[in-house]
């Protein structure tokens, strides 16, 4: 009886398949355009940058200018960097990428006359 009970139960058991069903593993970049619109101080006039949000940097901005009272646009083109913000009511101040560098130490060196590098542009609006 106990015999027939094992052989039952041996019978009556599956086993996993062997065989591997292969998963797809796939990583999807879904990029997606950003459209920001950033007035002065005096709200006279209109930064509209658009870019793609990859996550990716340096980012490619695409920047117009608009006179608000007008309409007219007042400058556009492209910028590759960071960021792009105003400095005053007149001039944008775009921030270049800066990757991994090696900052000297301006304590100790002889260049300590010199100030560091800006890693900004300025764009003036005219």
């Amino acid at each position: 009886m106990l015999c027939s009970l094992f052989l039952s139960f041996f019978l009556s058991c599956k086993s996993k398949s062997l065989h591997k069903i292969e998963e797809e593993n796939k990583i999807i970049f879904k990029e997606r355009e950003v459209v920001k619109e950033i007035y002065n101080q005096k709200k006279t006039l209109l930064l509209i940058l658009k870019h793609n949000a990859d996550g990716n940097l340096p980012i490619t901005f695409h920047y117009k200018v608009i006179d608000v009272k007008t309409k007219k646009e007042k400058k556009e083109g492209v910028f590759i960097g960071s960021k792009i913000e105003w400095q005053d009511n007149t001039s944008l101040k775009c921030f270049a990428h800066v990757g991994m560098i090696r900052k000297e130490d301006y304590n100790f060196s002889e260049k300590t006359k010199k100030k560091p590098s800006t890693n900004y542009t300025i764009i003036e609006i005219k």
